[in-house]
């Protein structure tokens, strides 16, 4: 059974998406995000119609304060989507409703021997690997939106204008694994780094490079290479494939399964605020005046 955790790997950075990284690289594509005075990053979603809604992706929530934050933004009349990065019951009575329940996340503290983690089929294949002479390498991403990593998604695609513009914006800060055999290349992931933390952003493999066991030798490394330089976690995306093999891979490391707090549906003035105050209950049998 996987193992569930309720609270995150010890960190000091926020997830990619309140990163301040990554509100550099939205500036850069001219999406400038709102911040709330606690940090917060809030984007913008243009719906058909030029309907705006506000949205608030893996932040640490705290529905005391949230009405009071949005409202000094000048976002008090906007609809919200709300996934907070962990269990927050505490949104109910800001009168959001919850449309989903959380999603769960792989994450791998750093730090250690990272090989008591591994499972034996994890090493296996890193040594199967090894055994047909795959070899790692590891660079900055190119400022290229043909390159091989974003694989048959259209060049000028959003995602890969926002992974480009966090390269640009970021300098050193989007790392490229990359394993050959010879000169061929057959794997390809990249490492979007913030702060202390590392999030495995894209992958990528040929069906000679799965033969080869060549994304288990390059992850690997590419663990090595963050814990040689001090990173705490490091972020392997979703948990909601139903792929065997990926699921195999991400878990192979030691990673744990956290489940993130679901998706929250918010109008400001709707709301009942928690500032409110509510009359206190007499309790059974006490005198009333």
């Amino acid at each position: 059974m996987t193992p569930m955790f309720d609270s995150a790997p010890l960190s000091l950075s926020a997830p990619l998406l309140q990163s301040d990284a990554f509100a550099r690289a939205l500036t850069a594509t001219g999406q400038i995000p709102h911040r709330l005075d606690d940090g917060t990053i809030v984007m913008t979603r243009r719906m058909p119609g030029g309907f705006r809604i506000s949205q608030i992706d893996q932040a640490e929530i705290d529905p005391w304060h949230l009405p009071d934050l949005v409202r000094d933004a000048g976002l008090g009349r906007r609809p919200f989507l709300l996934r907070p990065d962990r269990s927050c019951p505490g949104l109910t009575k800001t009168g959001a409703i919850r449309l989903s329940k959380g999603a769960s996340v792989y994450e791998l503290p750093l730090g250690g021997d990272l090989s008591l983690g591994l499972t034996s089929d994890f090493e296996k294949r890193v040594a199967h690997a090894r055994d047909h002479e795959v070899r790692v390498r590891h660079r900055n991403l190119p400022m290229d939106p043909g390159h091989w990593i974003f694989g048959s998604d259209t060049p000028s695609g959003h995602a890969n204008l926002i992974t480009l513009a966090y390269a640009a914006a970021n300098p050193g800060c989007a790392k490229l694994f990359t394993a050959h055999i010879g000169e061929t290349r057959i794997a390809a992931l990249l490492l979007l780094l913030h702060g202390d933390v590392a999030t495995l952003h894209q992958m990528r493999s040929t069906a000679h490079g799965i033969a080869r066991a060549a994304d288990y030798l390059m992850l690997w490394e590419a663990m090595r290479w963050l814990d040689a330089d001090g990173f705490a976690r490091l972020d392997l995306g979703s948990a909601s494939s139903d792929a065997p093999r990926e699921r195999a891979l991400r878990l192979g490391t030691g990673a744990i399964q956290r489940r993130l707090g679901g998706t929250w549906a918010w109008w400001p003035p709707m709301g009942r605020t928690l500032r409110r105050p509510m009359r206190a209950r007499p309790k059974r049998g006490a005198l009333t005046p």
